[in-house]
């Protein structure tokens, strides 16, 4: 009997113990899937920049103080103390909140728990209550107003100071809104830089860690990326070039201001600044005023003492023959860039991407305007397999929204040819058509008014149309003619070659 009722306790305590650890978890977020707060979502970073010689500009978080649509709950602290030669600076963990709500959203708290069970842990709860603004931000940093004792309070990355161990167990956000908390797990430890207090631990080794959702796995730095990497424009025309920049996860960054600046060529001096939208998009539209090669850089200044950070350098060649007016770009943002080239007559073209296909696509395009009737046709001399279904081909397509609707033929690795559509802007694609075919194929894509069709070719001269591949869309108006490549994976990028390119 005495046996039993052991039993039966040690059965009651274990059933408690499961119970506490439900209500616990219950509250408990670690994984980047839960980042965000019914409409509220969480970004975490480092900013430092008084180690000027080992900052990448593209690791301080951006947007930062006096970005737009962002409220800055925090100060830098002042003095060579904590400085060396500059005379302030940012050092310390940060905290972003991203209302994409529509109505404003109180706090009550914010704490981070940063090692707390361990000698030299902390606790900060340092901003007090205050309200996230619907669609906008509030940056949470070291000395906020009313809490200022003139040095960094939010040293995360020193909790424990001179730790040079990986600490395995990471830092929490803990967010308080209407009574009720909740935790979020900072597992990637971006706050306390991967358990180290790595100024401590390196010599003058700066800290700085790009925004990143928490949780969210990545890098310590941004992306700024510029195109179409390579245009070509009518003399007096206008050129469209869009920027993006990405966090270390990969994911559009807000409220960033973006300059774009022509370094070179005859419209060298234009210039001009927009704000990045949801996507991490920004654009900037320049027209010409003589022939020849402009050179177009984007940046975004990041911490206040640096240099700004800098894209890639796109290239617009101004000419008045019309036969070389090809543009070239990646579309739907695929995790890896793409690019093309054009030498003696072939076109190499290089795009990742998860597919041409679904309501969304991904994959790398040159095109040209298609004002009227007509196509394109070229042989696909070479493809690199990086997926049984990793597509090249030609294309018309009526924008470069990754979700607007196109008609393309495409060659496949182990898929043979494919005739493809999407009939509507964010409609789904299907499959017109196939036939068994490989590299190096000739093929073409044409339109009569509003009936599109697709064709192949032995030797380039005598087309065969496509056994139904014959369409009707509906969108008339100027369209865009082109080659497509897409790798249909992210982690890889396709490659093809296309020859006998023609616009018929």
């Amino acid at each position: 009997m005495f046996r039993f009722l052991i039993r039966v306790h040690i059965v009651l305590v274990i059933c408690l113990v499961l119970a506490l650890t439900f209500t616990v978890a219950s509250n408990v977020r670690p994984s980047h899937a839960s980042s965000g707060i019914s409409g509220l979502s969480v970004s975490v970073g480092y900013a430092e920049d008084k180690h000027q010689s080992s900052l990448n500009p593209g690791a301080f978080p951006v947007p930062w103080s006096g970005s737009p649509n962002t409220i800055f709950l925090g100060n830098p602290v002042f003095g060579s103390s904590p400085c060396g030669t500059l005379p302030h600076c940012y050092d310390g963990g940060a905290i972003r909140l991203d209302n994409t709500s529509s109505s404003d959203m109180p706090i009550d708290s914010v704490s981070v728990d940063d090692h707390s069970a361990l000698p030299g842990g902390k606790v900060f709860n340092l901003w007090g209550s205050f309200k996230v603004p619907a669609g906008m931000s509030v940056i949470l940093a070291g000395n906020p107003p009313n809490n200022d004792p003139s040095y960094d309070n939010f040293d995360t990355s020193g909790a424990p100071k001179g730790n040079c161990t990986p600490i395995i167990v990471p830092p929490t956000v803990t967010i308080t809104i209407g009574g009720i908390p909740t935790t979020l797990v900072d597992s990637t430890h971006v706050l306390d830089t991967n358990g180290v207090d790595t100024e401590s631990c390196s010599v003058q080794q700066n800290e700085s860690i790009q925004w990143r959702q928490i949780g969210a796995p990545g890098v310590k730095t941004g992306t700024l990326t510029l195109s179409p990497a390579k245009t070509t424009q009518l003399v007096g025309q206008q050129v469209t070039e869009t920027a993006t920049l990405l966090d270390g996860g990969g994911n559009g960054l807000a409220n960033a201001t973006v300059t774009f600046t022509v370094t070179s060529g005859p419209n060298a001096g234009q210039s001009g600044s927009t704000v990045t939208d949801n996507t991490g998009q920004a654009s900037f539209t320049y027209t010409d005023t003589a022939a020849d090669t402009d050179i177009v850089v984007a940046s975004v200044t990041t911490a206040y003492t640096v240099g700004p950070f800098q894209s890639n350098q796109t290239s617009v060649l101004w000419t008045n023959d019309t036969t070389q007016i090809w543009s070239g770009a990646d579309i739907g943002n695929p995790a890896l860039v793409g690019s093309d080239s054009q030498n003696n007559g072939i076109w190499t073209v290089a795009g990742s991407g998860t597919d041409i296909g679904g309501t969304v696509d991904q994959f790398h395009f040159v095109w040209q305007s298609l004002v009227s009737d007509g196509g394109i046709s070229a042989q696909v001399l070479t493809q690199t397999n990086t997926n049984s279904r990793a597509r090249a081909g030609v294309m018309l397509r009526q924008s470069t929204d990754p979700s607007a609707p196109f008609y393309t033929v495409v060659v496949t690795p182990g898929n043979g040819i494919v005739v493809l559509d999407r009939k509507k802007q964010g409609g789904g694609v299907s499959t017109v058509a196939s036939l068994a075919g490989t590299v190096p194929v000739y093929l073409q894509v044409q339109r009569a008014g509003t009936t599109y069709s697709a064709s192949t070719s032995n030797d380039g001269v005598t087309w065969t149309p496509i056994s139904g591949s014959s369409v009707t869309l509906g969108p008339t108006g100027t369209w865009l003619v082109g080659m497509a490549v897409t790798s249909h994976t992210t982690s890889k990028v396709s490659t093809a070659t296309f020859g006998a390119v023609s616009t018929p």
